[in-house]
């Protein structure tokens, strides 16, 4: 069982006093560790022929396998992300070259079944797909955001009253408020699974676990008056 505790990192703060306007500015940040509970599993389908007709079918047709494994290994409609249908036509570098097109589409699945995660990848290659990859999510990812804000708030509200305090200042409210998120790239997975003999041997995925991090940066504007003797 994957835990589902957030685990908070190092927070970076910065801040600095600005007389000229009566104010603080603080700069704060803090990030949330989620555990990636989830696979975004990216496919991309690919076809080439010398006309766009050909090239149409011959995606379509590959897309109609692509739609038999996700069938067969029961993918729910909700966790199926797609792109219709792009066709271009090839640059071609010799006269003597007739001109290709190609189609292309990018199919998402999210995945919480890691092992159903590998049994697709398998079946793909099989299938003669070879361009695809995993990247690990978490379904948490809006309640991270949410906890990396409000300790990012936190953190700058303790730095301004310390700036304050040894500045002989007082705070007195809140001029303005700027906030952002971050979401560091999804870890990759490792595409082994189509490359083990025995399908029973155990695999990174399911020996050890894996986290997301989302981080929250804010930009705090304090309005501040002398300290009251």
């Amino acid at each position: 069982m994957r835990t589902l505790s957030l685990l908070l990192a190092l927070f970076l703060v910065t801040g600095a006093i600005q007389a000229q306007d009566n104010a603080i500015s603080i700069h704060s940040s803090a990030s949330v560790e989620l555990p990636a509970d989830r696979i975004a599993f990216n496919i991309n389908l690919n076809a080439e022929a010398t006309n766009p007709q050909e090239a149409f079918d011959l995606h379509k047709e590959r897309e109609e396998v692509l739609l038999e494994l996700l069938k067969k290994h029961q993918i729910e409609e909700e966790n199926i992300d797609f792109e219709p249908i792009a066709i271009s036509r090839t640059n071609v570098h010799r006269q003597d070259q007739e001109s290709r097109i190609r189609t292309r589409q990018s199919v998402t699945l999210t995945l919480s079944d890691f092992d159903r995660y590998e049994e697709i990848q398998v079946a793909l290659i099989e299938s003669g797909y070879d361009e695809f990859n995993g990247n690990f999510v978490s379904s948490k990812a809006e309640s991270g955001k949410d906890e990396a804000l409000r300790q990012a708030l936190k953190t700058a509200r303790e730095k301004a009253e310390l700036i304050a305090k040894e500045s002989d200042l007082q705070l007195d409210g809140i001029q303005s408020i700027d906030f952002s998120y971050n979401q560091s790239p999804p870890r990759p997975m490792m595409e082994m699974a189509a490359f083990q003999q025995d399908r029973s041997q155990s695999s990174l995925i399911s020996e050890y676990g894996q986290s997301v991090s989302v981080s929250a940066s804010v930009s705090v504007k304090y309005n501040f008056r002398p300290l009251e003797n």
